[in-house]
């Protein structure tokens, strides 16, 4: 099977359709205004609902409520909303997907522990627009999803090798078909038109070291993806922990003692955030 099977196996999986496509697109607009993004998302209860709750979480810490999604996109910003709301409707369009092998709460829990602890990174190391990185870290696995969902029951074979091998899951889905689900995930991103960053972070989010136009971007979600497995904050199918080399975390540029601070900052915003997000 080829990674364009994966994506074409099931469209309606792979595309938006309703009001999920109408937001996604506004969302996707860079002219896009306040206005705008929020005629999109009132489109839907339950993405409108969500959003202004995790606009009043502890991840933002506004001393006031925010009472409307006009107020939330300009208190926010514009870009950041977009992402908030993108990861958003992600999560709802997949979750309710059957997959056999998975399960689906332990996989959202670990894409949203990655996603927190990519924006608590990127927070400590000063970053512009801290959003982005949450949510390449929240949509990096789905490549798995989609691997999980048409290899069926054949995913049985799939971890035999990994046992067998006592490899990590990723190397033994390269043995088994020849690419793994980073391949996929960063396929499905560029379908989506998600940007050139995300894509690439995506695709090598576990080989770091071969991003090449967003090295910073990728050594992130790899770290927060290595961060989230070593912690087992839920799990998207990895036994094993994936590691870190010297260079990446050179690349990210902050003291290892740092990255407690990181933990700490992610746990305190992971479980309402599950709340808001999975319940």
């Amino acid at each position: 099977m080829t990674v364009d099977e994966f994506l074409a196996t099931d469209d309606a999986l792979c595309s938006f359709s309703g009001s999920y496509n109408t937001i996604f697109i506004r969302l996707s607009d860079p002219t896009a205004n306040v206005a705008a993004i929020t005629e999109a998302v009132e489109l839907d209860p339950t993405i409108a609902a969500k959003t202004l709750k995790v606009a009043n979480s502890s991840l933002y810490g506004f001393p006031e409520p925010i009472d409307t999604l006009h107020r939330a996109v300009s208190i926010i910003g514009l870009q950041q909303m977009r992402q908030i709301v993108m990861s958003t409707v992600v999560i709802e369009h997949f979750r309710g997907v059957p997959v056999i092998g998975v399960d689906m709460e332990s996989f959202w829990r670990h894409s949203l522990a990655v996603g927190v602890l990519s924006r608590s990174i990127a927070r400590f190391r000063r970053e512009a627009n801290i959003e982005r990185l949450y949510l390449y870290g929240i949509m990096h696995d789905l490549g798995r999803l989609l691997m999980f969902l048409h290899l069926s029951s054949r995913t049985d074979e799939l971890i035999n090798i990994r046992e067998r091998e006592r490899m990590l899951l990723f190397e033994a889905e390269t043995e088994f078909l020849g690419f793994d689900h980073a391949t996929i995930g960063a396929e499905l991103m560029e379908h989506w038109n998600m940007s050139p960053a995300q894509v690439e972070a995506t695709r090598f989010h576990h080989a770091p070291r071969d991003a090449q136009a967003f090295p910073v971007e990728t050594a992130i979600v790899h770290v927060a993806d290595s961060i989230a497995n070593a912690l087992r904050l839920g799990s998207s199918g990895e036994r094993f922990v994936p590691p870190v080399e010297a260079e990446t975390f050179d690349r990210i540029g902050l003291e290892m003692e740092t990255y407690e601070a990181v933990i700490g900052d992610a746990r305190k915003q992971l479980g309402q955030m599950q709340a808001i997000l999975l319940d």
